[in-house]
């Protein structure tokens, strides 16, 4: 009785889990959404099934809000995407309900791409894990080498270590 009630329980957290997923099934998937607002260089705000919801860009990371740059990862965002129309590629949702894409602009860029190769980010060392990663680390490190953006400070602290120093 005891195996079983825990089997039970243990199935009905997995399913109440689940429900909190903004849109669980949507993950892969291209959807056209309307950028409405900027958060930051690498968080904006997006009309998604007449949702107002945050999308936190994949696999890159640009400047948190009281670090150098971040103005500017910012303005470089708003001036390529505000009040247009882009595609999402989802990839998840994070623990903080946004989800979480790459998104490409209707000139056919992507974003993500836009803001490494302009110095306005990092790819994220630890959730970049697919092959595009491998030529995206180019586009950052040309940036790097040719000291565009951020790489003008000769030593930049990547938003995950600036964090871990408790300067949030």
């Amino acid at each position: 009785m005891y195996v079983h009630t825990i089997r039970i329980t243990v199935f009905l957290l997995v399913i109440g889990s689940l429900t909190f997923l903004p849109y669980p099934s949507v993950a892969g998937q291209q959807h056209s959404v309307k950028v409405t607002k900027i958060i930051d260089g690498d968080t904006i705000r997006v009309i998604f099934k007449s949702k107002s919801i945050k999308v936190r860009l994949w696999g890159i990371d640009t400047p948190e809000y009281y670090q150098a740059y971040s103005r500017a990862a910012k303005k470089f965002t708003t001036r390529l995407v505000k009040n247009t129309s882009v595609q999402l590629e989802i990839k998840d949702w994070d623990d903080y309900g946004r989800m979480i894409a790459s998104v490409t602009m209707a000139d056919g860029r992507s974003l993500n791409e836009e803001l490494l190769k302009n110095g306005f980010a990092w790819v994220h060392i630890y959730y970049c894990k697919e092959a595009i990663c491998n030529k995206w680390y180019g586009y950052e490190k040309r940036a790097r080498n040719n000291r565009i953006g951020l790489w003008r400070d000769p030593s930049p602290v990547p938003p995950w270590v600036w964090k871990r120093n408790d300067n949030k």
